[in-house]
């Protein structure tokens, strides 16, 4: 099994849209991959609550079957 990690700081504004907005979209696209990639076994998204200076404001956890799997997401498009 390998696990894969994103985190993300967003911009205040992007897109015409805030930084929530954004978090929001954002979390809608990547849950969406489970049904997309063949080997993706498991995906959460979450959002930064403590508003810490060093802290990130989404963070993706997904796990695959193989590093063929991941790479499968990794060029999805």
């Amino acid at each position: 099994m390998i696990k894969h990690i994103v985190f993300w700081r967003l911009n205040e504004r992007a897109y015409g849209n805030d930084k929530q907005t954004n978090a929001r979209i954002l979390k809608e696209k990547l849950l969406t991959m489970k049904s997309k990639v063949d080997g993706l076994l498991k995906i959460e998204v979450g959002f930064d609550f403590s508003n810490e200076k060093d802290s990130f404001d989404v963070v993706l956890y997904s796990e695959f079957s193989s590093k063929e799997a991941l790479y499968q997401y990794q060029i999805h498009p």
